[in-house]
């Protein structure tokens, strides 16, 4: 089939959440710091704290809220629900309570817009009722392995070094080979028929088998929606679809990730394009 007729979907000009994410250094109290002898466990609330400080903060775009939907995935080890992706995206309401400016809601839902007050407790009902819940089960899946990742004799007062989410690192190369799909798409990845047969395979090979072996064939058929969005710069559909099919899969994915403790808290990970990820 011939490529004429792709177009390069724009990318996004929204900061990358995930490096913010991985880089994070901890801000606790100097007793903590004295007592705490696990590093993993304080260094994943520190990640967590940071996710529900960037939704109090609003995003400026849908996009931009889908991205740090998987980033609060990431965080919470895959116990956010599987299906909080999609109400969380294709809900308008919930959409506009999300952003960054009244404006911007007015924008997206008109008269029905919810006010900054509205706004702010749509925002702390999903940390309370979504991330909150999610984030204490994260916890207790770390704990329950973390005394496989001391930090030798300094305890939690370098948890800069340990550069992997909850200092997993197969975890965080899952979290990675998925933010990088996540991203192509909006990039200039996805340029002709071969690209997005590549993303697909991408995007299949981060779910770790929890999508359909068929999805691959499902994207690249000229008669799918996928296709239809991947080659009109349908950004809408693209991020819908995203929410509904591939991020549930994806977090199903990092349970399974998260509960191989056998491996080291820090080191070289090589990504699976033969890179290096720190």
């Amino acid at each position: 089939m011939s490529n004429r007729g792709w177009r390069t979907i724009s990318s996004a000009s929204s900061p990358d959440p995930l490096g913010s994410i991985i880089s994070i250094q901890r801000e606790d109290d100097e007793r903590t710091a004295e007592s705490a002898h696990v590093p993993a466990l304080p260094t994943l609330r520190a990640q967590q704290r940071d996710v529900r400080a960037r939704l109090r903060a609003g995003f400026k775009t849908r996009h931009e809220l889908l991205v740090w939907s998987h980033v609060a995935a990431a965080i919470s080890v895959g116990r956010v629900p599987d299906d909080w992706f999609s109400h969380l995206i294709n809900d308008q309401w919930t959409v506009a309570a999300c952003l960054d400016s009244h404006a911007k809601r007015e924008a997206t839902c008109g008269d029905t817009a919810p006010s900054p007050s509205e706004a702010r407790t749509e925002r702390t009902r999903i940390i309370q009722d979504v991330l909150s819940p999610a984030f204490q089960k994260a916890v207790d899946v770390i704990r329950a392995q973390s005394n496989d990742f001391t930090d030798d004799q300094e305890g939690v007062r370098h948890t800069d070094r340990q550069r992997f989410i909850a200092m997993r690192p197969r975890l965080h190369q899952r979290v990675v080979d998925q933010h990088r799909a996540l991203r192509t798409p909006f990039g200039e990845g996805v340029q002709s028929q071969a690209d997005a047969v590549e993303w697909a395979d991408e995007v299949a090979y981060a779910a770790s088998g929890h999508l359909p072996r068929d999805f691959t064939a499902t994207v690249c058929n000229p008669m799918s929606q996928w296709w239809t969005a991947l080659a009109n710069e349908q950004t809408a559909v693209l991020d819908s679809m995203l929410a509904q099919d591939v991020l549930p899969a994806w977090n199903s994915a990092l349970r399974t990730a998260s509960s191989n403790a056998e491996e080291l808290p820090s080191g070289r990970v090589a990504s699976s394009t033969g890179g290096n990820l720190s």
